[in-house]
């Protein structure tokens, strides 16, 4: 069985699951999962294949903040964020409130380093996708 959850890290809780459809994926188990849930407040964060139009505007009317992974799976919007990043980083973002964070993650017997960059200037009109 295939599952998709709803998980609270504040209180290492599963708020909700939702089965995935026999000859299905993510993509339409997800929507029907977020309905189950007051979203309102809350920031949702969704991997690269929840990262989808209907998903976002979902997440968006329910008035809550999302973080979706960007991946070359959306090759058009995926070029559109990359040159907004390397356009804005050459004028050291200004104007854009930004955040920076890098660490060192362990992961079994091997390390790797993470880094995130956060800007809040998006809307959702900024970028446009088309496979």
């Amino acid at each position: 069985m295939h599952l998709v959850s709803a998980w609270s890290s504040e209180y290492r809780l599963v708020l909700g699951q939702v089965k995935v459809a026999d000859k299905s994926n993510e993509i339409t188990a997800i929507p029907a999962l977020l309905e189950l849930l007051d979203l309102a407040g809350c920031i949702i964060t969704i991997d690269a294949m929840g990262t989808q139009t209907a998903i976002a505007s979902q997440i968006f009317n329910a008035k809550a903040d999302y973080v979706l992974a960007l991946k070359g799976n959306h090759p058009t919007l995926h070029a559109q964020v990359k040159d907004w990043f390397e356009q804005h980083l050459t004028q050291g973002f200004e104007g854009i409130t930004n955040s920076y964070d890098e660490r060192v993650e362990c992961m079994s017997s091997s390390y790797r380093k993470a880094a995130s960059l956060v800007c809040s200037y998006f809307s959702t009109t900024a970028f446009t996708s088309s496979r």
